[in-house]
Parts: structure tokens; sequence; C-alpha cells
């Protein structure tokens, strides 16, 4: 009896088991599903869409702290859920109580913990960095979910549309050095260190791109440098004025085309925070008021605009894929553009009075 019995269960599971046809008519069915929105769409979770997004702009070379801040703020509420739960109401508490939260400074790599700041209600300023930085993870989450929608992974984005950033979040000035604050600031600044500023304000390029330079970005036939990987994850090249080459040929010169172009007094590569005590100094030295380094990029585009070049050079050579940005932060330094456009194209009443 036993052994019929048995026997009956091996013919009833190779029964259950799918010939090799059978598994690719599954496989099919199953993405259509997904493009369809079928069972299998509606089980995937904000963790499966995130993941998918983040692996598709990683193969574009986009930066790496896009899934910083997915791990540290998106995943841990809204992970596990599936992405056809999502409401509007439950991601705007998500974003609320984001907005809330202290914030968390990096320390270094040799620190087991971050060092967190409650931040005052009352402090408006600091409220207003707190939601400015909200708003943009909220970007990152949004830009997953519409990619998921336009793939028709899928098919409803109702939740997520409805939902609006924090308003006035934006600093009302972005703050920069004039030309003398430029040489006093490179005054002030030495070795290694000044080099880097140096870099920073001829080519307006973020820490991380020029500690990624190699010796091999460096073109001097074209007077440029090679920034291969940005935060927006395209390429660019930057030209570079009669200093730039200068700097650039002077740190190429001797060297092998795999070595960084920018180091330390040691001989190694920049790291991030490793500027932060010196530059300080520096910066107090040249008796400026505090500007973090990224700024010296502002910095690099407010000389171009206010020395006459267009809005679309300035964006190109940050890196921006249009002038919305470079509009909002320096279209004002352009007085003269502005002024003679106003004389040109407003109306001219003198003559009724």
């Amino acid at each position: 009896m036993q052994t019929r019995l048995g026997r009956a269960d091996d013919l009833a599971s190779a029964e259950n088991v799918l010939t090799h046809e059978q598994a690719k008519e599954a496989a099919k069915a199953w993405a259509k599903s997904l493009k369809t929105g079928g069972p299998a769409s509606r089980q995937l979770t904000v963790d499966d869409i995130l993941n998918k997004y983040l692996a598709m702009r990683e193969g574009e070379g986009a930066r790496s702290d896009v899934r910083s801040s997915f791990n540290a703020h998106i995943s841990p509420p809204l992970g596990k859920l599936r992405v056809a739960d999502l409401t509007t109401e439950r991601l705007r508490n998500w974003r609320d109580a984001l907005s809330k939260q202290p914030k968390r400074f990096r320390t270094g790599n040799s620190s087991k913990e971050n060092r967190i700041v409650v931040i005052d209600p009352a402090d408006e300023e600091g409220m207003r960095r707190r939601r400015d930085s909200t708003n943009r993870v909220l970007t990152v989450l949004k830009a997953a979910l519409n990619w998921a929608y336009r793939e028709r992974l899928v098919t409803d984005d109702t939740a997520w549309r409805l939902l609006k950033p924090f308003k006035g979040t934006t600093a009302a000035r972005v703050r920069f050095l004039d030309t003398e604050e430029q040489n006093a600031l490179l005054q002030a600044a030495a070795g290694a260190l000044r080099r880097l500023v140096a870099a920073a304000l001829m080519t307006g390029a973020r820490f991380g791109e020029l500690a990624r330079l190699r010796v091999s970005d460096f073109d001097p036939a074209n007077g440029s440098i090679f920034i291969a990987k940005s935060k927006s994850g395209k390429p660019r090249h930057v030209p570079l004025n009669d200093g730039g080459l200068a700097l650039f040929a002077s740190l190429a010169t001797g060297r092998p085309s795999s070595a960084f172009l920018l180091t330390r007094e040691n001989g190694k590569g920049w790291k991030p925070r490793e500027y932060s005590d010196e530059y300080k100094a520096a910066v107090a030295a040249a008796g400026l008021e505090h500007i973090t380094f990224h700024e010296l990029r502002h910095s690099y585009a407010s000389t171009m605009v206010r020395a006459g070049a267009g809005l679309i050079i300035v964006a190109e050579a940050l890196g921006h894929s249009d002038v919305r940005m470079v509009t909002k932060h320096y279209a004002h330094l352009a007085p003269s553009f502005v002024a003679e456009t106003v004389r040109r194209t407003a109306p001219n009443l003198i003559s009724a009075w």
C-alpha cells in the first residue's frame, strides 16, 4: 500500500513540474503581468521599485549617495509597503515626519555614530533647511516611482503625483566670493589645499568630481578637463582659461596617466572631509565669513555671469541639463543684460508726462 501511495505521490509531483516550454510561458505571463498591472505588478514593494530604479541609474553613472538617501530615509519607513497600497495621506505623513527628524551629521569613517542635532521648531532657518532636505529625498522617491509608472511596472501614479514638496524652502541668497575674496582665500591657503581650492574656482567642479580626476582627464591640446562621473550621471568637458591651463599642466607634467591630478601632501588622493579643518582655517585667515567648499562652485558660476557669459554657457560648464538652476541662482548678477532688455522692450511713456 505504501509503495502504491509513494508512486502516486511521485506521479502527482511529476505532473506539477513544468516543462521547458511551460516555464517559458509562465515567465512571459509574469512579465506581461508586470507591464499590464496584473497580480505580479500589484505585489511590487517600494523597495522593489527603488532597487530597480537605482540599479538603472547607477548603470548610467549616477552617484552612489542617492542610494544612501534611499537606505537612510525611504526604505526603513516605506520599503516594505506595496506600491499599490500607497496613498497620498500615507506619503504626506512620511514627508512631514521626515522633516521633523533631528539633523544627522557625518563625523568621519572612524566614528561609529553620526552626530545628531535636534532642530528647534522655533528656529525658522533650521526648519527651512530640514524641509529643503526633505524635499530632496522626496525628489528621489518620486523620480523612482515615476520611472516605474513610465515603465508600466505600476498603473496608478495618483498617490505621489498629488503630493507636493514643501514650499518656501529655497535659501533667499546663494553665497559666493567676488574676485578679491577668491584671491584672499587662495593666498590664505597653502600647498595641496591651495591647489584644490584653485581647481574648484577655475572649473566650478564639485569636490567629488575634482577628487576623481586623473592625469588622463586633462587635455592640454583642447585646454579642458574631462569629468567622467557627475551628479547627473552625464560626463562633461570643462574648458579652462589660461590660469586653469597653467594649474593643471603643472599637476599633470611628468606623472602617469592613471595618477590622481589633485593629491594631498602625502601624495594620496583626497577623500571627503579630509580638507575640512584646513579649509576652515584658510577661510578664517582670509577674513571671510563662513563659506562651504561647495560654494566655490557658486563663485565660479557667478564670476562667469558677471563677466557676461550667457546662462546656457554657464549651465553647460556646470553640467546642468538646462538653465533653470543657473537662472534661479545667478540671473540677477547680469544687471546689464536685464537693463538693456528692459530699456529695449518696456513701453516708453516719457512723452505722456
